[in-house]
């Protein structure tokens, strides 16, 4: 318990509020009483955001601000992962996941796929575990959901958020809600894609052949969609629906499958097509290849948006009396305020640095060779040698290695011959993550997509490695324009998504973790913008002559 302008302020754990977290409280004290409708957090790792948010933002508010009985927050996180470990440690919270993730036992099946059933033989479950669940958290003071449900929430199922009615929004890891939340708005094809939707080989090969592979521009894009693809999406829809009655049970599951894909798929052919309508020079066809798909062109199209802005702030910021974003790299007021649409002057901002010391978490930089489109596979096998000794200099300890894409990973895996480590595609990285976390060996990550979301405390990972410095990728016509648009975008994201891999393996004041950096881009980073990267994360580097 603590003492707040006369009024006691009880804290439903066990935990005694840091002198930092009761800093972070008297800002937001002071903001709220100045007018700020947005309050951004940028804290260190190891201040404590999960407290912060869970409990010492939600008491002051409903003590202070809206004493009324019917005041609701809403938190969100990242991803499931942390969503449980809110969970663990607050119980008082209601919890909502996607349907996925609870299970149906009228039709053997997760209830995303039973609801879809349940839908179409026009029955319904009175037990279903999702619904029991979404009406708790619907109704409840404090309830907890991840961005990828809330995305969903947000842009297909706004009634659900309708009924909540919240009146404060905390968006822990804030500073990938927005990129999170722009996915959901992507319309993405490619032979696998349609495959998932309950297209055949044939109808595949032939999409594939005469339209995937050789659209270009976007015109032809939303053209293919509209004429071609969408027509066969809806009577393809339409025979699920009419064969599901007649269809055996596994057969039954596969089919609700398929309607669930088809119809998200609808839904986010209607919301580009609007989005064009209004602003046809915010959306950008980005092409990418698969070499791994052997069948198909491995084209695969996405059409999305540069900016979000306005849709973020329509079904989203406008919707809350507050809105509290936490995070250790959001770096700039005015940075974040422009990629979210927020207006400046009804946001405030503080900072905090990492309360841990230096010396248990140096940074190694080793000057071995830039890892540029043009020299990454050169200086990689020059990185080669170096990999293998961290590896045996901390051969009893776990650790994680950092490559920033698949095709890095790849090389890892095909270069370095060692059982310790522990590779992920992506459908199967939760499983290798909780491999790695309940094995007994000293097992070493190797992930272009653990950046964030994870905690590897104490002995589960003593060492990283960064084998390319994290800039986005400038193959990328979205990532492109927002760079002409905002020329601190691209720093920003870079000096972010790399603080973000060093806080990976130091969670604690007892944690003792060695970082190493093998890409020299990582000179030019520090060279131009030594005044963008936090004190506490340049003060810890050490560079090794090779």
């Amino acid at each position: 318990m603590i003492e707040i302008d006369g009024k006691n302020i009880y804290f439903p754990i066990k935990h005694i509020p840091r002198d930092q977290q009761l800093s972070a409280l008297e800002f937001i004290k002071r903001s709220l009483n100045c007018g700020a409708k947005n309050i951004i957090l940028n804290l260190g790792t190891g201040v404590g955001k999960t407290m912060i948010n869970a409990v010492m933002i939600t008491n002051y508010y409903r003590n202070f601000i809206n004493t009324n009985d019917d005041v609701k927050f809403d938190i969100l996180t990242n991803s499931k992962v942390l969503q449980n470990q809110y969970i663990k440690e607050f119980d008082f919270i209601s919890n909502y996941k996607g349907r996925n993730n609870y299970y149906c036992d009228r039709f053997s099946c997760d209830c995303s796929i039973g609801k879809e059933l349940h839908t179409a033989l026009k029955t319904s479950c009175n037990e279903c575990p999702y619904d029991i669940a979404k009406n708790k958290w619907i109704h409840s003071e404090i309830g907890l959901t991840n961005f990828h449900m809330f995305s969903t929430l947000s842009l297909f199922q706004k009634d659900i958020l309708k009924n909540r009615n919240s009146n404060v929004l905390i968006v822990d890891e804030g500073h990938l809600f927005e990129d999170v939340f722009s996915s959901y708005l992507n319309v993405v094809i490619s032979a696998k894609i349609l495959k998932n939707c309950g297209f055949n080989l044939k109808e595949i090969e032939t999409l594939d052949d005469r339209f995937i592979s050789k659209i270009k521009y976007l015109d032809k894009y939303l053209e293919f969609l509209e004429r071609k693809l969408m027509p066969m999406i809806e009577n393809k829809l339409a025979n699920f629906e009419a064969s599901i009655k007649t269809s055996t049970s596994k057969k039954r599951i596969e089919v609700g499958k398929y309607i669930q894909n088809l119809e998200t798929k609808l839904l986010s052919f209607k919301q580009l097509f609007s989005s064009y309508a209004n602003d046809p020079n915010n959306i950008v066809l980005d092409i990418e290849m698969d070499k791994n798909d052997k069948m198909y062109s491995g084209t695969k199209l996405i059409g999305q948006h540069i900016w979000i802005h306005d849709i973020l702030n329509e079904m989203v910021f406008k919707n809350y009396d507050h809105v509290f974003f936490t995070s250790a790299t959001i770096l700039s007021k005015d940075v974040f305020c422009a990629v979210n649409g927020l207006d400046s002057k009804l946001t405030s901002y503080y900072e905090i640095d990492t309360p841990f010391k230096k010396e248990n978490r140096p940074v190694y930089y080793m000057k071995i060779g830039k890892m540029n489109i043009n020299s990454k596979e050169e200086t990689f096998q020059k990185q080669i040698p170096w990999i293998n000794k961290i590896l045996e200099k901390y051969k009893n300890k776990k650790g994680i290695i950092h490559c920033t894409t698949y095709e890095i990973a790849d090389w890892v895996k095909d270069n370095i011959q060692n059982t310790r480590l522990l590779f992920h595609d992506t459908e199967n990285r939760d499983e290798i993550l909780e491999k790695h976390l309940q094995s007994t060996e000293p097992t070493v990550i190797v992930s272009p997509s653990m950046s964030g979301g994870i905690d590897l405390r104490g002995s589960l990972a003593e060492f990283s490695i960064i084998l390319k410095i994290p800039f986005p990728s400038l193959g990328s016509k979205k990532i492109v324009a927002r760079k002409q648009t905002n020329k601190d975008f691209y720093t920003n994201a870079t000096i972010s998504e790399l603080l973000q891999m060093y806080g990976r393996t130091i969670r604690s004041e007892t944690d003792r973790s060695d970082t190493f950096i093998l890409d020299s881009n990582f000179s030019d980073l520090l060279k131009y913008n030594s005044d963008k990267i936090p004190k506490y994360f340049t003060e810890a580097i050490k560079v090794l002559k090779i």
